[in-house]
């Protein structure tokens, strides 16, 4: 296991991010169809109430993922850092830490939201002939978030070891049982949203118990003593401080969702709803494999960056970058090619609301080739330990851009400008993360110093 740890270090960059991002890639994949199918299982069998439901409960879920994004992703971003310092006992003491904060942190989020469930339910739009519905899916959704946050958590963890492979064999497995389940207790049994809820839960428990494996089996060459697991402020603070961005990200879109989805009600009404759904399902689909490359290539810079390799973490930056890119463009060119057929596998074909499903998915997808500009920019500087740099960029899509353009542009443009927000959002998100990262180039690129302004993490003490 050290040796795959310390091939980080020595491997050449593109075997690297072949071997770390195709595993990433598949599992992100096969979780953005397993989404898509759970959907077409509520839809189908249990109704569009139902459906409007889960629409309504999804921005709640995302916010605890992002406060298990919080903990997992600063803390698997530092311990690539003390792994490429050569420093196990600093990493092992970073990881026992993040479980013990993590387990904490979703204790406090999951308490705060089941006993406020009906309150914040209406706040994000949850109506009398939905709220039921919504409400019986979220208690056991937030019943089982603590399984949620421990894949999540070793998920990562596991990757920064040096197994890019178990982590996607979890989540293929997770997904598959999921689906399996949907079937059985949504169309045969009919337990309807809870059924759907239950079976989430479950998939993500076998996703969880695989990775336990790979520490139970001692596969890992991390050392965990009892008192690592005891949250330090410090450390969890630097933990929190990197993952920050990730956290702020995750807020910042179900934020943008919640005005996003306001303004296409007032000036699209039910046709615009109808059409962002089928959007966001064919983007999901689009942006879970620059996730994917952006998980492969984590590890691969917080290593070289703790290690001292600085020009592999800015080779990795450079050509994972232009691989997602490439991805990106061939997918963006597809979609607009075919639009009609890719909003159809979501709406009917003879559906009036296709025009404006079209018009709204050319709009949305104008800027795809470059998304990934801003979303690997943001974990390189998670990566070499710039959490600051990291959170701006993270907030710039969402809450410098797209709110106040979704608020601004369809006082003048009505619908066409709540559809145009998102390029716009885009274009200036991503000319500002590129100049950032250019100036980090030309400053640090091509030296042997240390690529970081913000003040370093001290050596953490077993």
């Amino acid at each position: 296991m050290q040796n795959k740890t310390r091939a980080l270090g020595s491997e050449p960059i593109g075997r690297l991010i072949a071997k770390y991002s195709i595993p990433s890639v598949i599992a992100m994949m096969v979780n953005a169809i397993y989404n898509v199918v759970d959907r077409i299982f509520i839809g189908k069998f249990v109704g569009e109430a139902a459906l409007a439901s889960l629409t309504i409960a999804f921005p709640i879920m995302m916010l605890t993922f992002a406060f298990a994004a919080l903990i997992g992703a600063g803390g698997s971003a530092l311990m690539s850092i003390k792994l490429g310092e050569k420093d196990e006992r600093g990493a092992s003491h970073v990881f026992g830490n993040t479980l013990g904060a993590g387990f904490l942190v979703i204790v406090t989020t999951v308490t705060v939201l089941f006993f406020n469930l009906q309150s914040i339910l209406t706040l994000f739009g949850a109506n009398s002939e939905v709220m039921g519905l919504a409400e019986a899916y979220m208690k056991i959704i937030l019943l089982g978030s603590i399984i949620q946050m421990g894949s999540f958590i070793l998920t990562n963890t596991v990757r920064t070891e040096g197994n890019p492979v178990l982590p996607m064999k979890s989540m293929i497995s997770s997904a598959l049982t999921n689906i399996v389940l949907d079937y059985i207790f949504i169309a045969h049994f009919g337990w309807g949203v809870e059924g759907a809820a239950l079976a989430t839960v479950i998939g993500q428990s076998i996703g969880l118990i695989m990775l336990l494996g790979f520490y139970i089996r001692k596969q890992s060459h991390l050392k965990l003593r009892i008192k690592d697991f005891i949250p330090e402020p410090r450390l969890v603070g630097a933990i929190a401080t990197i993952g920050f961005a990730t956290f702020i990200g995750t807020v910042g879109n179900s934020v943008s969702m919640t005005f996003m989805n306001r303004a296409l009600s007032q000036y699209g009404g039910t046709a615009a709803i109808t059409s962002m759904g089928a959007i966001n399902s064919l983007f999901t689909i689009c942006i879970m494999p620059l996730i994917g490359i952006q998980q492969g290539l984590q590890p691969i810079m917080g290593y070289n960056y703790g290690a001292g390799n600085y020009k592999r973490v800015y080779k990795t930056l450079g050509l994972g970058t232009g691989v997602a890119v490439t991805f990106a463009t061939v997918v963006f060119l597809i979609l607009q090619s075919f639009p009609v057929f890719s909003i159809s596998l979501f709406i009917d074909s003879s559906s009036p609301t296709i025009p404006t499903a079209v018009t709204g998915l050319r709009y949305f997808i104008l800027l795809l080739p470059l998304i990934s500009v801003n979303l690997i920019g943001t974990s390189f500087f998670q990566s070499t330990n710039r959490g600051k740099t990291a959170l701006w960029l993270s907030m710039l899509r969402q809450f410098f851009f797209l709110i106040p353009l979704v608020l601004i542009l369809p006082r003048f443009f009505a619908l066409t400008g709540v559809w145009a927000a998102a390029p716009l959002s885009d274009s200036l998100s991503i000319l500002i993360t590129f100049v950032v990262l250019f100036a980090d180039y030309k400053r640090h690129g091509k030296k042997e110093d240390s690529p970081t302004d913000e003040k370093p993490l001290q050596t953490l003490r077993a």
